[in-house]
Formats: structure tokens, sequence, C-alpha cells
């Protein structure tokens, strides 16, 4: 009995983090649900993340040449920006697919215990702080490319805040945080929050502890960017520097672009965009209407930081990088709106506290939990539409619509497209969503094993598949995806794809200004464009594809499920 009551005494205690806890868990009961298994969106996570943590794990686990397998060897260890983390040692430890769980677990609870302690200092009413934490940890997990800086960024603002003095314990995590954060991802963001600590408390008597988190946080990231500062030295002209950052078009259009995603999501490849833009709007709203000073200047200031945005993009960028500078051509300033969900989440907070009108409150909380849910729910949801749309749309139909969807046109067409009966196969309504989106089958540790068998230290390149599915499966290639590397290779690899790009401008706008992806693009699989002399020039010995090839320049060696793997003659 006594137990009974001490569980119902701890439920009773702490229903919020529990609360919290199951919204935060969603992905992972509908993904197993529906799938029997976790599905992953493979955009940046498992197409370049994961598989640079796999190198990471294998260079600490005593492979020193583990980033040979990149780009013809052309990637240098050094190169990799987050090869020094104190998190890598985890990969001692821990497989590449426990790393990579531990990892995404550990960045959506710690943002959500760092928001909480902030919103603590602000509210004393528990389910409005786990709330907004769990706003916080939900919209910056939306896209992953981030380190520790950014999921305990609310505990620096907190101490930034309330403390006057930092202890030791306060030094090792911001320290530590740092340690494990990129100065090109997450610098700018975390810089903003002295500003900001300032707005908030209308205050600068703290100065000390402004002057130890800055010292601290620019020092740990320095040193945890060495690698990217060597490389950076290293390579004459990386693959950047090609970028047309004259063309103030372009600039404004990608910053405009920016910010929506940030501030409003409102694209068709999720299904989040709506209640978030509503919680977002309806906030700033809010803010800027309250008689709340503090709302008031995180509203405007909030308005204020986009305009910034807007100005070092399309002004300050041309001046500052055509000169002495010239080498941080690919250093995007636009990160500085990687603060926007915290000053939201911490909108948010305020908001819970003093608004006095029943009926607003639960319109927010409706819209916060709606927020909450449909991210979470996005991923697993959207690979079942995609595989029902995959099963019983006609074939024609079904890669008409993935063009209009990749191309973000209105909901009014897409939602006429998928109510034409006609776009569909006649006949029983398929309800397999069997799924190829999880971490063991997007990398196909079966059939790469054998490849691997044939290929053996040769190197491989790929069509019409993840070339870096290879590099997962320990495979050496000459593709991939890559943040930096030398402009002298991605002027050999054009070569390869000249002729492709040359029949398709928007391949070769993709290509030539922003280059991250050094693949093997083709219009038309029927009529390939590839040049084969040149693949063999840089180190390709094998071809894989995911469709058959007919050229003279390949001899087929085998057939595995559904690729085919060729040898350069």
């Amino acid at each position: 009995m006594s137990n009974f009551k001490n569980n119902k005494n701890f439920i009773t205690k702490n229903y919020n983090h529990i609360f919290a806890l199951i919204l935060l868990s969603i992905y992972y009961f509908l993904s197993i649900i529906l799938f029997k298994e976790i599905v992953l969106n493979p955009h940046d996570n498992l197409d370049i993340s994961a598989v640079y943590d796999h190198v990471i794990g294998r260079f600490y686990n005593g492979n020193l040449e583990a980033s040979n397998n990149f780009l013809s060897g052309t990637i240098k260890w050094y190169y990799i920006e987050n090869i020094l983390y104190p998190t890598n040692l985890l990969h001692l430890i821990l497989e590449d697919k426990q790393f990579y769980f531990t990892d995404e677990i550990l960045k959506k609870i710690l943002p959500y215990c760092s928001f909480y302690i902030l919103a603590k200092s602000i509210s004393k009413n528990k389910f409005n702080n786990s709330l907004s934490a769990i706003v916080y940890s939900s919209i910056i997990n939306i896209g992953k490319l981030f380190g520790y800086g950014m999921v305990v960024m609310p505990y620096f603002l907190y101490l930034l805040i309330r403390k006057q003095k930092l202890k030791p314990k306060h030094f090792f995590i911001i320290i530590f945080a740092g340690l494990n954060s990129s100065l090109v991802q997450d610098y700018l963001a975390l810089l903003l929050l002295i500003p900001v600590s300032i707005l908030l408390k209308q205050s600068i008597r703290n100065i000390k502890t402004i002057i130890a988190y800055f010292a601290s946080i620019s020092i740990s990231i320095l040193v945890a960017s060495l690698p990217i500062i060597f490389s950076l030295i290293e390579i004459q002209e990386t693959h950047r520097l090609n970028s047309d950052v004259s063309n103030i078009y372009l600039i404004l259009s990608n910053t405009l672009n920016s910010f929506t995603i940030k501030f409003s999501t409102t694209g068709l490849k999720n299904l989040y965009p709506i209640p978030l833009f509503f919680l977002y709007f309806f906030i700033l709203l809010f803010s800027i209407t309250s008689k709340k000073k503090i709302l008031l200047r995180l509203g405007f200031s909030l308005i204020l930081l986009f305009g910034t945005s807007l100005f070092i993009n399309l002004f300050m960028k041309n001046i500052i990088f055509l000169n002495f500078l010239s080498f941080l051509q690919g250093f995007n300033f636009q990160r500085i709106d990687r603060i926007i969900p915290l000053i939201l989440s911490v909108m948010l907070a305020y908001n819970l506290k003093v608004l006095n009108k029943p009926y607003l409150k639960k319109f927010i909380y409706f819209l916060s939990v709606s927020t909450i849910v449909t991210i979470h729910a996005s991923i697993p949801l959207k690979e079942v539409g995609k595989k029902l749309l995959q099963n019983n749309l006609k074939k024609n139909k079904h890669e008409e619509f993935r063009k209009n969807f990749e191309s973000n046109i209105s909901f009014i067409k897409i939602s006429n497209f998928l109510l034409d009966k006609n776009n569909y196969q006649k006949g029983k309504l398929s309800l397999n969503i069997n799924s190829l989106n999880t971490f063991d089958k997007y990398y196909k540790f079966g059939i790469y094993s054998s490849i691997k068998s044939i290929v053996k230290q040769d190197r491989l390149m790929s069509i019409g598949i993840d070339p870096m599915i290879a590099v997962m499966n320990d495979i050496k290639v000459i593709d991939g995806y890559h943040t930096i590397y030398p402009m002298d290779y991605k002027k050999k690899f054009r070569k390869i794809i000249a002729a492709e790009l040359e029949a398709n401008n928007r391949l070769k706008d993709y290509y030539e200004n922003f280059g991250n992806r050094v693949y093997v693009f083709y219009n038309d699989s029927k009529n390939l464009l590839i040049n084969f002399e040149e693949a063999k020039k840089i180190g390709a010995s094998y071809v894989l594809s995911s469709f058959v090839i007919k050229s003279e320049s390949l001899k087929l060696v085998k057939k595995f499920e559904n690729v085919f793997l060729y040898k350069i003659l």
C-alpha cells in the first residue's frame, strides 16, 4: 500500500515531466506502431551526419585513415568539423546505430531540461513551464544540424539573467557544451544570448558573468573548431568560393526562405507547418500588443533580428567576402536566426504567465500541443502518406506528384491532384506501408557487404543511390555529401557530369552555387550523359546504379536485388 502511495505521489509531483516525456516520445511510439521499427528522415541525417559519425567512430577506434574513403581520398581527418567533440568518446562503447539514437534522444531531453530551468525563473506554473520547454525542444529538433551549445542555450540564457557570478559547475557546462558545438552552425546564435539577456534583464550589472560566458563559450568553440580552421588554411580554395555572392536577388530569396522556414515553416513537405505558423503568429501578435514591456521588447527584437539577418546577407557579405575575408564566403551569417526558437519559446512562457483571459490561454495551449504533436508525428505520418501514394498512384502520376511536391506547388493544386480518381491505379487499395527509411534498411548492410567483397579496396561511384551508403559500409568512393572540400576536386568531378549539368540549368545552378552534394546528377536514366572515363581518372573502378545502364564504357559485374554493379572498362 505504501508503494502505491509513493508511486501516486511521484506521479502527482512530476505529472508535467511525465506529460513532457509522452509528447517527446510520440515519434518513436508512432513509428513502432505503424512500421514496427523507427523510421528516419534521411535528409542531412542518414545522408551525411550518421556517415560522418561512422568515420569518426572508426578514427577513435584506431583507424586514422578512415576519412580516406571519402572523395578519392581528398577529405583529411581535420576536414571533419566535429571530430574533436568530447561526445565522440561514446564511439568507444557504442555502435553506429546506438550512437545515432543516443545522440538524438539526448538532443530532445536536454533542451527540455535546459528550457525548463529557464522557464522556472519566469513562472511558477509547472505545467506552463513544461509546455514551453517541450515546444522549444520540438522546434529545434526540426533541423538536427546543431551542437550541444544549442541544446543547452536556454540554460546559458538563465545564467546570464540570474547569476551575478558563475560557479565551477557553470563553467564546466559552458565549456563542455562549447567543445561540442560548431563555430559555423552555432556560435552566432550563442553570442546573441548576450544582447538578449541584457534586453530581458534591462541591466548589465552582471558584466562579470557576461565576460565569463563570452570567454568560455568562445574559447571552447574555437578549440572544437580547430580542424575546420586548419582545413581552411590548408585548402587554398574551397568548393563554396564560387557562390554567387553578387546576385542580390539570389541572396534576398535565400534569406527570406531561411527566415520563413525558421519562423513559419509553411512548406508542404511536412505536417507541422500550419499549427507552428499560427503558434508563432499569435505569440508574436500577443507580444507586440501586450502592455508588458518585456513582451514588447522581445517581439520587436525578433523583427529587428530578421532585418539584421537580411542586411548582413544583402550588403555586408559583398563588402567583407570579396576582400581579405573571402575564405569565409561559405560562412552563412543567416544562422543568427537560430536563436529564433529560443526567443519565441521565451515569449510563449511569458504569454502563458500574463494572459488573464482563459479562452486565450486555452487557445495557446491548443496551438502548443498541436505543434508538438504534429512535429513529432511528422516523419512517420509523412512516410505513411509517401508509401500509400507510391503503391496506389499510377507510375507516371506518382512521378508527376513527386516533382510537384518537391517544387512546393500550392496546397490547392496538391489537393486537387490527390482527389482526382483518374490518377490512381484501378483495383484494390494497397495498404502496404513498409519503409526503407530505417537505419538498417537505408544502409543496406547485407547487400553492401557482398558488394565490398567484389570492390575490395577499389573506389565506387553511385548513380541514383546515395553514395554515402557505400562509405557507411567502409567502401571507398569518389562522390558524396560534404560541407567542405577542395575546389580543385569539384572542378574535376564536374567533368563527369558536365553534359548533364549543361542540359539542366537547375542542376547546374545547384552544383555550381552550392555544391555540397558531389553526386552523379542525371536527367534521363535511359539517356545518360555521364563521362565514365573522367570518373575513372579520379579513381572510380566500379559504378553502382539503381537502374540498368547501357554503355560501352561499363561491364555488368552482378545484380544485387534492385541495384546493379558495373566495372568501368
